[in-house]
Order: structure tokens, then sequence, then C-alpha cells
């Protein structure tokens, strides 16, 4: 085989790796979007990164391997390995993947919580403690304001006799 016809195959090649690589990388975005809610400004800027990546990959590609030329052959080679990964590997990977890690993240999740628990405790505690002297300061808060109410009426009604 000519060495030109090398080139081009081995170009073709790169180009189908490239596309399995972006749709890779978009479904690592579609996995983190099933284990953690997003809202529509995340997901539009979240898709504004991944389409600034994927285009400073696929010039540095076409001008590291081709000069910046591009090719149709390279858009058809790119996009038959995005969509051969899509039918093959990337329906699987994003559901057994993010059921994978919402799993992980759910025993995390547990294990906090269980390792919290004293100090969730503890907390109660000195809010119930707090809650409770507070109680008693209130008591003795009206008891005095009590006491102070009788005597002005007292210094009211002896400064009135004289």
């Amino acid at each position: 085989m000519s060495p030109d016809i090398e080139f081009e195959v081995g170009f073709l090649l790169h180009c189908f790796l490239m596309g399995i690589t972006i749709a890779f990388l978009y479904d690592i975005l579609r996995i983190l979007r099933r284990v953690v809610p997003h809202n529509v400004l995340a997901v539009s800027l979240e898709d504004i990164a991944y389409w600034i990546v994927c285009s400073l990959l696929i010039f540095s590609m076409l001008i590291r391997e081709n000069n910046g030329v591009l090719r149709w052959f390279a858009v058809a080679g790119a996009s038959v390995g995005m969509l051969l990964y899509k039918k093959t590997l990337g329906a699987l990977f994003v559901k057994y993947f993010s059921a994978l890690l919402r799993r992980f993240l759910h025993l995390v999740g547990k294990t906090l919580n269980l390792l919290f628990r004293p100090l969730q405790l503890v907390e109660r505690r000195v809010e119930n403690a707090g809650k409770s002297a507070g109680k008693r300061l209130k008591i003795r808060l009206r008891r005095i304001k009590k006491k102070l109410t009788e005597r002005r009426k007292l210094l009211r009604i002896i400064l009135h006799k004289r």
C-alpha cells in the first residue's frame, strides 16, 4: 500500500476514535446530569463548555494530522465513531455507570450520616438544654418584672400620699 493511502487510513481511524471520544465525553455529562439534578442554565453552560472542548480537540487533531484541512471522510469517520459508540456501549455505559455512581453516593451518604449521628445527638441535647435554660430564664424574668411592677405601684402610692 502506498504511504499516502496509509496516511489517509490512519487519519480516518483517528477521526473514528475522535468520534468515540466525543460521544464518551457527552456520556459523562449525561451521567452527571442523571446523578445530580441540573437546572436549564447549568445544562446550557455544560453544553457550551462541552462543545468548546470538542471543537478544540477536533481542531487540534486536524491541525496535527491534516494541516487543518477538513475532509468529508473525516467528518464521516467521526460520525460513524459516535454512532457506533452510542449504539453499542454508550447506552449501557450511561445506564449502569449512573446507577453504580448513585449507589456509591447513597452509601457515602449513609456512612457520613452514621459518622455524624453522635454529633447530631450532642447537638440535640445542647439545643434542649438551651431551650430549658431559656424557659427558666423567661420565668425568672417574669417574676422579676412582676416584683418591679409591684414595687413601682407601691412607690407611686407612697409618693401620692405625701
